[in-house]
């Protein structure tokens, strides 16, 4: 199977055909990584984090350690809806809806 490589010719000496009968007519390759006499060796290698990484790092630390759901509040609302004392207040769910079509208008 040839693969077709951009800006590449089929007749430069670059490219082996590897499939099929043509195998073993293939050079085998130079083994690059055995021969590290010439190239240090990179240890050490450090990373740094900027402070605003630094406080990102620390908010994921915050938001992992709070709980998923606030169980209290949801047992409050589903006894509150049960026994019919649920109030639901339109203008204060129309003003937090308004709120963030604003916040994500201003977003982009």
């Amino acid at each position: 199977m040839a693969i077709e490589i951009n800006n590449v010719s089929h007749s430069s000496g670059q490219i082996s055909e590897l499939s099929g009968h043509h195998r073993e007519a293939a050079q085998p390759a130079t083994n690059k990584a055995a021969d590290t006499s010439s190239v240090p060796a990179n240890r050490g290698d450090q990373v740094s984090l900027t402070p605003t990484a630094q406080q990102l790092r620390s908010l994921e630390e915050q938001v992992a350690a709070q709980p998923v759901v606030d169980t209290q509040r949801v047992n409050a609302a589903r006894d509150a809806l049960a026994n019919g004392s649920f109030d639901i207040n339109a203008e204060r769910i129309a003003g937090k809806m308004m709120s963030l079509e604003k916040a994500l208008g201003d977003m982009g």
